[in-house]
């Protein structure tokens, strides 16, 4: 028995020399510049940076060799494994940021309250600096009305100074009331985003 056991792992052990054997040798093929066959023993030189395959004597094909890239077709290669890379990138990222919608939000009320909130937020600040602006210009005008008292050319150095400092900050407070108006836009656009988002990643019909 066990002299049985020992031929069969000799036999095999043996296979893939066997297998080599029945196949015969090999040649290498490819067609040259002209477009005609050649082929040799060992790879010809006209294979040389071309595309061939090795033949076994039946004339099965063992194996294709693919040519060598050009430079420009290394460079396409390379432009398209890093647009995949980006692809990649991006998926991963979209992939951490639905997880992270999901997490902050348990419904669309959630959303809805949460937007709520934050455009109060901003409208409270908003309403403050309303009435500071409100009190800047009625400053102004009362600047306005103790200049016309003075003869054209005739403002106090103080009295000019206070209408060109009130200019100025009116300016500013528009500047600053700008700002907050485009903060309630990219809020409701932000959560209109969150909205849509949440709605496709939970399968739910629009509202």
């Amino acid at each position: 028995m066990m002299h049985f056991t020992r031929l069969a792992l000799l036999l095999l052990i043996a296979q893939p020399s066997l297998a080599s054997a029945a196949q015969g040798p090999s040649i290498f093929c490819c067609e040259n510049a002209q477009g005609h066959r050649v082929c040799g023993d060992v790879l010809p030189q006209a294979c040389y940076g071309r595309a061939y395959r090795r033949v076994a004597s039946d004339g099965t094909v063992i194996e294709r060799i693919a040519a060598p890239m050009s430079p420009e077709e290394r460079a396409e290669a390379a432009r398209l494994e890093r647009l995949q890379e980006l692809e990649q990138a991006r998926r991963r990222s979209q992939m951490l940021q639905d997880r992270a919608l999901l997490d902050t939000y348990r419904s669309l009320d959630d959303i809805d309250q949460r937007e709520a909130r934050a455009v109060a937020d901003i409208n409270k600040d908003l309403h403050r600096e309303y009435k500071r602006e409100d009190e800047l210009k009625k400053n102004g005008e009362r600047l306005q009305e103790e200049a016309k008292l003075h003869p054209p050319g005739g403002l106090p150095p103080d009295l000019s100074l206070a209408l060109r400092d009130n200019q100025s900050e009116l300016a500013a407070q528009q500047t600053v009331i700008d700002a907050k108006l485009k903060n309630i836009e990219a809020v409701r656009a932000r959560f209109s985003r969150d909205r849509e988002r949440f709605l496709i990643l939970t399968d739910r019909p629009a509202r």
